[in-house]
């Protein structure tokens, strides 16, 4: 049995809470999951670290985290426990994104660790990873005790340890527009903006409306192929998921659009990460600037990209 006592579940939600609504974003930390006289496993003392927070992402500090490590093996002396790292998905689904999948990978060095996502609606999945002798993961059933309160302490903990990750900037210095070298902008979000959508029509409306975030794309693609994966929809449904997504799109002049997978091709969904599949509606060009004519193919290197918004 695994379980969380009120005091301990608070906390974490609070933090998330705190964390999304004074910035919008995903926060991160750590806790300890005990062995009690029954054999049963507890997660007690939940924490944040130092940390860069996104709207989609998390990273807590290296340095941060070692000392955590240092200073929790003092306290807990001669007690049973494992480490368990905990996250929110704020308004999103609680699910395991690519992006957690790698972050569990990173604890590996034990016989085995535990791993909590959890949602604002206390929605959560609780996953037992086993690196010794075989790897193996499996997610678990987690006993809740109480409701949620934010704290003064809190509030204060996730203002003065969180900060908000710096976007990806990407400016293309130069590309050819009608046979001449334009230089390119970039979105005062991070995100590139070329002198040619400016000049197609409506060009500067698209510009000072206030369509789906780059961001707000990639989350809508990443619960529709996790959904697909999980089997919790057929790929009819999956495909139909993401024509309403690109009719939104369209319906509000974004400069996105989303690529359709292939039935032929599911099982890539279990490697790609969810920004592959979105593109510039007016260029086909993918959103980190590659003008790949195939976004999916198994070339791109998701390690150049490690550390971004998305």
């Amino acid at each position: 049995m695994f379980y969380i006592q009120n005091n301990a579940w608070n906390k974490i939600i609070g933090y998330s809470e705190h964390a999304y609504e004074t910035e919008k974003s995903e926060i991160g930390g750590m806790s300890v999951v005990v062995k009690d006289k029954d054999g049963d496993w507890e997660i007690k003392k939940p924490v944040i670290l130092k940390q860069e927070i996104s709207t989609g992402n998390t990273v807590l500090d290296k340095d941060a985290l070692a000392n955590y490590y240092t200073k929790t093996a003092k306290i807990m002396g001669d007690e049973e426990y494992r480490f368990c790292w905990w996250h929110s998905h704020h308004t999103m689904k609680a699910f395991w994104s690519s992006t957690d999948l790698k972050a569990i990978d990173e604890f590996n060095e034990g016989d085995f660790s535990f791993a909590l996502v959890v949602n604002l609606k206390e929605e959560y999945k609780f996953r037992v990873s086993v690196w010794e002798p075989f790897e193996v993961h499996s997610d678990e059933e987690l006993t809740i005790y109480g409701k949620t309160k934010v704290t003064k302490a809190i509030k204060k903990e996730v203002e003065a340890l969180c900060t908000k990750e710096k976007p990806f900037t990407y400016t293309r210095p130069t590309h050819m527009y009608n046979g001449s070298m334009k230089k390119s902008t970039t979105y005062a979000d991070g995100w590139p903006e070329y002198d040619n959508q400016r000049r197609l029509p409506l060009g500067e409306a698209m510009l000072t409306k206030k369509p789906k975030h780059v961001n707000e794309v990639i989350e809508d693609v990443d619960e529709l192929n996790t959904d697909l994966i999980a089997g919790t929809i057929s790929y009819p449904l999956y495909k139909e998921g993401i024509e309403k997504l690109n009719e939104e799109l369209k319906k509000e002049d974004s400069l996105y659009q989303v690529r359709l997978l292939p039935e032929n091709q599911k099982e890539k969904l279990l490697h790609l990460f969810p920004y592959k599949f979105v593109e510039y509606k007016t260029s086909g060009m993918n959103i980190y600037g590659s003008y790949n004519d195939d976004p999916l193919d198994d070339w791109w290197d998701d390690d150049m990209y490690e550390g971004m918004v998305y």
